[in-house]
């Protein structure tokens, strides 16, 4: 149990990470921005605690603040001057990171107002497990049911599967994506706050070792529960199963290299087994078959179009815009 804990409580950052990233490829972009956000958002929180006297719940919201207005800049790089999203957010994640160093003045900030009572919103703990945990699962279970049963959760699934049709059917393609980088910002800048209180001090840069855990668990999330969608209760059960890993290479005193080609090799595991639950594939596979049997018989070929695989994982088709 002592080690249950542990993965939980280490753990959680990355799980607020992975939950950021989920809304915007859930709706067909990337948000590469989540480590350099989490960076900025954490220096600028110490900075704002221990460079002004304002209370700890300002200081928060200008911090959320912060985030959303990271996200609202991927907007408009990747909404209005439509520069791919990849690009674009890994551009402002270069930006945000430094933003970070030249807050800090590339140093680690800290001070006794940092380590005092505002180490409470990530220290605080039930049971053995501390604070991020339960803020992990109130974000699962806010963005579980936003994505299933709300209407802009299904427009963003709509969105995803096909920008296009999704027009047609009147969805606000470009709102949906707007959304869905402002709360992965947000979201972001909930785990930079979470991080400055774990760690009572905050590093520039400090983020970036969260970007990649997050992809995979991400995609590794995909194939659970709802295989080919992007989902909040799978996304939060593979950030813990990869935690796992990482925690057994640690117990077994493997080298310090090790976890990062464990998630590496997690990471191009999770998107080959999104590829190969693909519906469409297994449809062109089957008939494949039945083309080389009718062949072999001697007889025609059977009609009908052979369906195209779609890359990465994608909602049922039609679901969302019938709906």
């Amino acid at each position: 149990m002592d080690t249950v804990k542990a993965i939980a409580n280490n753990f959680s950052a990355s799980a607020i990470a992975a939950l950021a990233i989920l809304i915007p490829m859930a709706s067909g972009t990337f948000d590469a921005s989540v480590g350099g956000v989490i960076s900025l958002t954490s220096v600028l929180c110490a900075w704002l605690l221990i460079n002004t006297g304002w209370p700890i719940p300002v200081v928060i919201v200008l911090t959320l603040l912060a985030g959303a207005g990271v996200g609202l800049f991927n907007s408009l790089a990747v909404v209005v001057l439509r520069i791919p999203s990849l690009i674009a957010t890994l551009a402002t994640w270069l930006i945000a990171d430094a933003l970070s160093v030249a807050v800090s003045g590339n140093r680690t900030i800290t001070s006794p107002r940092v380590s005092g009572s505002f180490t409470k919103i990530s220290r605080a703990n039930f049971h053995g497990f501390t604070a991020p945990f339960f803020y992990v699962l109130i974000l699962m279970t806010v963005l579980a049911v936003f994505l299933s049963q709300t209407k802009p959760g299904r427009h963003s699934y709509a969105v995803g599967f096909d920008p296009e049709v999704s027009r047609l059917a009147g969805v606000r393609v470009k709102a949906v994506q707007t959304g869905a980088l402002v709360c992965s910002g947000t979201i972001a800048a909930i785990a930079g706050i979470v991080l400055t209180a774990r760690l009572s001090s905050a590093t520039p840069s400090s983020g970036n070792p969260y970007l990649l855990p997050a992809f995979a668990a991400t995609y590794l999330g995909a194939t659970q529960f709802k295989a080919k969608r992007f989902n909040a209760v799978g996304s939060v059960i593979a950030v813990f199963m990869l935690g796992t890993g990482q925690y057994g290479l640690l117990l077994a005193s493997a080298p310090l290299w090790m976890p990062n080609v464990f998630q590496g090799v997690a990471l191009v595991a999770a998107i080959g087994l999104t590829q190969l639950q693909d519906p469409t594939r297994a449809a062109i596979r089957k008939r494949q078959r039945a083309a080389r049997a009718a062949e072999a018989a001697g007889g025609p070929e059977p009609e009908g179009p052979v369906p195209r695989p779609r890359a990465g994982p994608q909602p049922a088709a039609g679901e969302v815009v019938a709906r």
